[in-house]
């Protein structure tokens, strides 16, 4: 591998996807010349000895890239400082594409979310030609920055692919332990289904959304949108939850308006009180939701199948848990 070689660069490898995504790139029979590029932390560096460049940049302000970059996988955005969302998601990803051009990149590669449907919980299925009705800041910044990328790339020739990851899920030792809420109910024999309704969760392993990105990147035809997403009925979800903890799985089954009333009063209290309540409005519809996204589009462009798959990121994470003490 050398500096000749043509390089695909990643924004956001620092991240919780971008650190993943930076691993997939290592794997393989291919050497890949990779650039990370990211607006604070530099930590990977140091784990990274085979990168040939390491750059910090802010999206929301002019920069100019390096030559001999062919891809660019842009992950970094902004999701937390409503105030930035704009300025990064949008403006600095029309930046990014611009700074692109003028280096000579051939292909950009987008990564969204499926926020930009703006989905309602009860939908069903999503597929990538479903409406786009944002409903927050972040969807609608994520929604521009998408058509940015479109006309952008199409004005200059550029190839261009866009993923739209669901719920990407993994542990982040000491930030983040997904679904460990629902594992510990399920454990205590606390959890309950709300309704009559056959409930769906969309979920897909950090590890899988990483794979996903790279075969895009290299493989997934030009000009075309890709969500990522790996949904599974929650009734499935909650055995192998309880398979892995030995405990029955949970029968009991209550009308939905004693949820919604429940989910009320969470919603009061933690208004009252400042504090968040294990039960709300937002937990309601996560336990009876029935929207899904389909994630099969990149199987049927490029026979791509998810490596981890949903039932083994939740049976490992119920592992993890376990051997961490936390269940």
């Amino acid at each position: 591998m050398t500096h000749d070689q043509p390089a695909i660069l990643v924004t956001g490898g620092s991240g919780f996807l971008g650190s993943q995504v930076l691993r997939a790139l290592r794997t393989g029979d291919q050497p890949r010349r990779i650039l990370v590029v990211s607006r604070g932390r530099q930590a990977v560096a140091g784990s990274m000895p085979q990168l040939a460049q390491y750059l910090t940049l802010d999206l929301a302000v002019q920069y100019t890239l390096p030559a001999g970059v062919h891809t660019i996988i842009h992950i970094a955005g902004e999701k937390r400082d409503e105030s930035r969302m704009e300025a990064v998601n949008h403006h600095g990803t029309c930046r990014l594409v611009e700074a692109a051009q003028k280096s000579g990149v051939r292909r950009f590669v987008f990564v969204s979310s499926v926020g930009v449907y703006g989905a309602r919980p009860h939908a069903g299925l999503v597929t990538e030609s479903f409406p786009h009705k944002p409903q927050n800041r972040y969807e609608a910044s994520k929604d521009a920055g998408e058509n940015c990328v479109r006309a952008l790339c199409t004005r200059f020739g550029m190839e261009f692919v866009v993923i739209q990851p669901s719920n990407v899920i993994g542990v982040v030792s000491g930030r983040t332990y997904p679904l460990l809420g629902l594992m510990r109910m399920v454990r205590q024999g606390r959890f309950a289904w709300f309704g009559n309704t056959d409930s769906w969760v969309n979920y897909v392993a950090v590890e899988d959304m990483a794979a996903a990105i790279v075969v895009a990147a290299e493989r997934a035809p030009s000009g075309h949108t890709f969500i990522i997403n790996t949904p599974e009925r929650l009734s499935r979800v909650v055995g192998w939850i309880s398979d892995e903890l030995g405990v029955a799985a949970p029968q009991r089954r209550l009308p939905l308006f004693v949820g919604q009333v429940a989910a009320g009063l969470g919603d009061l209290s933690a208004r009252l009180s400042g504090r968040s309540m294990p039960f709300n409005r937002e937990r309601l519809l996560e336990l009876t939701n029935t929207t899904r996204y389909d994630g099969l589009a990149l199987k049927r462009a490029v026979g791509f199948d998810y490596p981890l798959g949903v039932e083994q990121m939740i049976r490992g994470l119920v592992k993890t848990y376990r051997g961490e003490g936390r269940l």
